[in-house]
């Protein structure tokens, strides 16, 4: 039979490493936390998705901006070429297109 003495050291081992680990992963989620922040200026996301859609027959205007989920969602439009869209802008400057249409003109 163990004496009770060696059994609150294993408990008190068992007990440590626990703690070690909450200690561990609450560190690593809070460093996540910290680091969900905007890079790139709501200016910037406009700026690069006016410069993703230039077109030498007509001006690209953004209709509105929303910030949702981390990433900046801008719709815009080409009046004279009658494209319109949705594009998303991450903190990086990537673009991906999340809609887009042009009308048909007959």
């Amino acid at each position: 039979m163990e004496s009770r003495v060696e059994v609150m050291r294993q408990n008190r081992r068992g007990v440590g490493v626990y703690f070690r680990v909450f200690v561990i992963i609450s560190v690593i989620l809070l460093g996540a936390c910290t680091n969900i922040r905007n890079v790139i200026s709501e200016d910037e996301a406009k700026q690069i998705v006016l410069d993703n859609h230039y077109s030498h027959n007509g001006k690209t205007e953004i209709l509105s901006v929303e910030l949702k989920n981390n990433k900046y969602y801008i719709e815009w439009e080409i009046k004279d070429n009658c494209e319109r869209g949705k594009d998303s802008v991450n903190k990086e400057g990537k673009v991906e297109i999340v809609e887009a249409q042009i009308c048909s003109t007959s």
